[in-house]
């Protein structure tokens, strides 16, 4: 019998196959195949999560270039909503008792409308489209937004569970954060939510100050809040413009809007003063009377770009920019958006194979009891003996050191500071140079011996100290020791 080798994916898939052809038909054999046909996706899934009202679809329709979300406050926004690559764009209303009614190319909030069945009865909706992004990319899940009062549902849970990645939309300071937190915790515990596979998203950073000004610099300041609060739940924040991402990102924003902004420039440049007024709320923007557009176009730049966004394409029609072609582009720039997702693929690159194979383990882990039959349990603790072999993989023990990174932050156990900062750094890491906090293209040999060192001092600690700090350091030294042999000898 092989061990794992690049892949663990793989490896599991070989398990099942085996396992499977030794089983009947049951609850075994079905988790089995379902955890086969998991396994062979090539594309991450990513879950967006988060408060009420944070922006969540918004944000699905940055990721996905195209306003396929419900935003509005319809029952959609209350609903566990899959977005797949399909070749033709349909909604499937799958309800709570097995039937599905299917709507041809519909937007997602008038074909739960046209399916004519109540909130209630609907398990998921699963919008297909021909989307480049959800063909090369990832599949996305909307989930329901949670308050401090409310819980998530069984399907909610299943579908964050089901998920390789979480975006995490949290609330600005004074939106009852702290109750968000705390229901964020909550969450986690029950979906399996970590630090290596969920990234916070402080969206509608645009909302932040009194009307004029730039939020970024408190929108970053917000952030490494956020992160310093919570290192055991996210491996990083990042703020974003949610509505200038989403138009930005898709395709409705067009030539015809470029000129009631032209307009607005030239107002701006005649008299600074009355531009700033005008934006200092959408109220007034809507009403100033010295702004020479439309109502309807007011309501559409609001809606689209909201007043930071129209500050910001002043800015770049004052750099020369004329076209829609050419401003969209740099609204994308401002927005954050490229910052986000150039965490999502650095963060989880390395991380789909574990992050899947995590899973597998998890869904395995709950049949491999089940048998009945002589050959049916010799085939399940086969299955067992793969499973065991695969969780002391060093990708997988990360994962372990999640709980002595809470059980720490919950002041379950005492650790010197630097070592809770060497702990946040090891299970938070996406390489070995990170891991140690060392720069990169550190060579091998400084390396192992900074790892020597680390074993040493993680050692020195698990045999003088009491009994929870001496099992969660002895958890930090078999890590290091694993990825010391991990290392190309010298």
């Amino acid at each position: 019998m092989s061990s794992p080798g690049e892949s663990l994916c793989a490896f599991l898939n070989g398990c099942c196959e085996r396992a499977d052809a030794s089983l009947p038909s049951g609850r075994a054999k079905d988790t089995i195949a379902a955890v086969r046909e998991r396994l062979s996706e090539e594309l991450l899934r990513v879950a967006v999560g988060g408060r009420l009202n944070a922006g969540k679809s918004t944000l699905v329709n940055s990721l996905l270039g195209t306003k396929l979300a419900a935003t509005d406050a319809t029952e959609c926004t209350r609903l566990v909503s899959w977005f797949k690559y399909g070749l033709i764009d349909q909604v499937v209303v799958r309800l709570r008792d097995g039937r599905s009614v299917t709507l041809w190319g519909q937007p997602l909030a008038a074909a739960v409308t046209r399916a004519g069945c109540p909130a209630g009865d609907i398990a998921v909706i699963e919008v297909q489209s021909s989307n480049d992004t959800l063909k090369a990319r990832y599949t996305v899940v909307d989930t329901p937004g949670l308050d401090s009062t409310s819980d998530l549902d069984a399907m909610s849970l299943a579908a964050l569970r089901q998920a390789d990645v979480l975006l995490y939309v949290l609330p600005h300071p004074g939106q009852n954060d702290i109750e968000a937190l705390a229901k964020l915790r909550e969450t986690a515990g029950e979906a399996g939510i970590t630090a290596l596979s969920t990234i916070g998203v402080l969206s509608r950073i645009d909302e932040l100050g009194d009307g004029d000004g730039d939020p970024w610099p408190r929108a970053r300041r917000i952030a490494g809040r956020y992160e310093n609060q919570l290192p055991a739940l996210v491996g990083a924040v990042i703020p974003v413009v949610g509505l200038l991402a989403e138009t930005a990102c898709g395709d409705q924003f067009s030539e015809a809007d470029m000129g009631p902004l032209r307009e607005l420039h030239r107002l701006s440049a005649a008299d600074p003063a009355a531009i700033e007024a005008a934006l200092y709320t959408s109220e007034d923007f809507r009403t100033h009377p010295m702004i020479k557009i439309s109502a309807e176009d007011r309501d559409r730049l609001l809606s689209m770009l909201g007043r930071y966004g129209i500050r910001a394409a002043l800015a770049e029609l004052d750099r020369g920019i004329q076209a829609a072609a050419t401003l969209m582009p740099a609204l994308r720039a401002r927005s954050g958006i490229d910052v986000l997702l150039d965490q999502l693929k650095r963060q989880f690159l390395g991380l789909a194979d574990p992050l899947r194979a995590r899973w597998a383990l998890q869904a395995l882990d709950a049949v491999t009891w089940l048998g009945t039959s002589p050959a049916e349990v010799a085939a399940l603790t086969r299955l067992r003996d793969e499973l065991d072999m695969v969780r002391v993989h060093p990708k997988l023990r990360q994962f372990g050191l999640m709980d002595s990174l809470t059980d720490l932050e919950a002041g379950h156990w005492q650790a010197p500071e630097d070592a809770a900062a060497e702990l946040a750094a090891l299970v938070t890491g996406t390489d070995l140079p990170a891991q140690l906090r060392t720069g990169q293209g550190t060579p091998p040999a400084e390396l192992r011996a900074l790892l020597v060192k680390r074993i040493t001092a993680w050692h020195v600690l698990e045999n003088t100290s009491a009994r929870a700090t001496a099992r969660h350091a002895r958890a930090v030294r078999e890590y290091l020791e694993s990825l010391f042999a991990s290392l190309p000898r010298a």
